[in-house]
């Protein structure tokens, strides 16, 4: 269980950063920083799959990476589904959406594996979903209206529960088109 905290930790600082370097840089410096990233990542990832050590990066695979998935693929899925919202949705929205991810799948990994009884889904538990759904709308509201904050931080929640596709890809473009919607 600590090193899943200590993962779902970084997830959380990552998604703030991004987030925040979004806000920061804009969309056309935020898209070239996020695609650069993307490449490094693989080609990263590919030296660390064939053994080849380099660090600091094999260290922090080691010390945070789950079992039996390609070396930082958490890390990569998570920049990719901020990439692709922000091709296609401004920053302002792209930045509500990957807080969004950070802190509802964060706070449910944390929650339903830390304290999590009952069982709804695939080993997920309605603890972490509600601690999940919680922190991510807890931190959108100052920014969003009532009614969009709420679906926006459900549908994250639930897409984070049922996804079969990784939800680091999904949520960021899926919580920004619906936030979109809501706030035209």
């Amino acid at each position: 269980m600590r090193k899943e905290t200590e993962r779902q930790i970084f997830h959380l600082v990552l998604g703030t950063l991004l987030a925040s370097l979004i806000l920061l840089l804009g969309k056309f410096y935020s898209l070239a920083l996020f695609g650069t990233l993307i490449v490094a990542g693989i080609f990263l990832s590919e030296l660390l799959h064939k053994g080849i050590r380099v660090q600091p990066f094999t260290w922090f695979v080691q010390r945070l990476e789950r079992e039996n998935v390609r070396p930082g693929q958490g890390t990569l899925t998570f920049v990719l589904g901020s990439f692709i919202a922000l091709v296609f949705f401004e920053p302002n929205i792209v930045f509500l959406s990957v807080l969004i991810l950070a802190f509802a799948d964060s706070f449910s990994t944390i929650v339903g594996k830390g304290i999590g009884v009952i069982k709804i889904y695939n080993g997920k538990t309605l603890e972490g979903f509600i601690a999940g759904f919680l922190a991510s709308l807890f931190v959108v509201i100052p920014y969003l209206n009532m009614p969009a904050a709420l679906v926006s931080c459900l549908v994250a929640s639930l897409t984070e529960l049922l996804s079969p596709v990784d939800d680091n890809i999904v949520i960021p473009p899926l919580s920004s088109l619906i936030i979109y919607i809501m706030t035209l």
